[in-house]
């Protein structure tokens, strides 16, 4: 909560610069106001991807297109003049904010290993409610895309540095977890898994 007040006193503290100021910027924010544009839809549909099972294969790519579109709406609240339009767009651009900042802080990409020549797992930190770690099994789609297949989320293991895929057959797979034995004393954690046509 504390964090929230803190961004909504720099946004509204930002917003005073062209007051102060009282200079225009016309081919800054016209730069900016493109880049925004793009970056907004950039970033809403990688979140539509994102919440049927699709992630940008790059490990970068996604917290890179966050960063750019946050630092230009910043921009954009600092620079712009007061407007109507500008209000509107403050008020539509705030919730894409802070999903954004959500998306950084949670569901990323900690550890990341091939299964075999088509099939990845990958660990994601976990959800507000999620008791440790996300395991997905995810399939190359779209050349650029992995596309999540299953997951475990009620392993409860936090802190996965390493797994080994001990069998893999058309039936199951069988996996050695290694994680900080926070809460599980089992490490390495083996874990078995139904193929259900996956690979």
């Amino acid at each position: 909560m504390t964090a929230l007040i803190i961004f909504i006193a720099l946004i509204i503290g930002l917003n005073y610069i062209p007051i102060l100021t009282k200079k225009n910027f016309p081919i800054v924010e016209k730069i900016i106001g493109r880049v925004l544009i793009a970056m907004t839809i950039l970033l809403l549909t990688l979140l539509i991807f994102k919440l049927i099972g699709y992630r940008l294969k790059s490990f970068y790519t996604f917290s890179t297109v966050c960063w750019v579109f946050i630092i230009s709406t910043v921009l954009f609240f600092t620079l712009f003049k007061n407007t109507k339009l500008k209000i509107l767009m403050v008020l539509l651009l705030t919730p894409l904010i802070i999903l954004s900042v959500l998306s950084l802080i949670m569901d990323k990409v900690t550890y990341e290993k091939k299964i075999n020549q088509n099939s990845k797992i990958l660990v994601s930190s976990g959800l507000f409610l999620s008791c440790g770690e996300i395991i997905n099994i995810t399939q190359t789609r779209l050349v650029i895309f992995d596309k999540r297949v299953d997951y475990f989320e009620n392993l409860c293991l936090i802190g996965i540095d390493k797994i080994e895929t001990i069998e893999l057959d058309d039936k199951q797979a069988k996996f050695l977890i290694y994680h900080n034995g926070e809460f599980d004393s089992e490490n390495p954690y083996e874990y078995k898994v139904e193929s259900k046509n996956v690979w």
